[in-house]
């Protein structure tokens, strides 16, 4: 009977955190490399202020991916994977770039410089959620 109850926590638990994942409206990808200018001038901003502006979003998930080497890449791979972007960031090839996607049908929203006004960058992510 304990591992029945067992089985049927860990199974719920595994159902809640795929359920919540799912749930995400947006993916806000931004594509990042340490050798790339506009991306050391952008860093403050997106780390700072944008990042923290959404990491406790119900329906916005922003995940970084770090292309400045092969370690990086490895160390952004499960975040990517987890936001279910992973084939699509592999396709990426521009840093500097914020990608807003639409996680249900994998579908490019909006594609933003990270050089772009913060204000600039709130109000498309805005507006795609509100396309979603």
């Amino acid at each position: 009977m304990k591992k029945a109850f067992l089985f049927l926590a860990l199974s719920l638990l595994s159902f809640s955190a795929v359920f919540s994942q799912s749930n995400k409206q947006l993916v806000v990808l931004i594509t990042r490399a340490n050798w790339c200018p506009t991306c050391r001038a952008n860093e403050g901003k997106i780390r700072n202020e944008l990042v923290p502006a959404y990491s406790s979003s119900n329906n916005i998930e922003v995940v970084i991916n770090d292309i400045t080497n092969k370690r990086t890449k490895a160390r952004s791979k499960p975040k990517l994977e987890a936001a279910g972007v992973y084939e699509l960031s592999k396709k990426e090839v521009a840093t500097g770039v914020i990608i807003l996607i639409n996680p249900a049908t994998g579908q490019i929203i909006n594609r933003l410089s990270v050089a772009n006004p913060l204000e600039q960058i709130r109000q498309s992510i805005t507006e795609a959620v509100g396309k979603i």
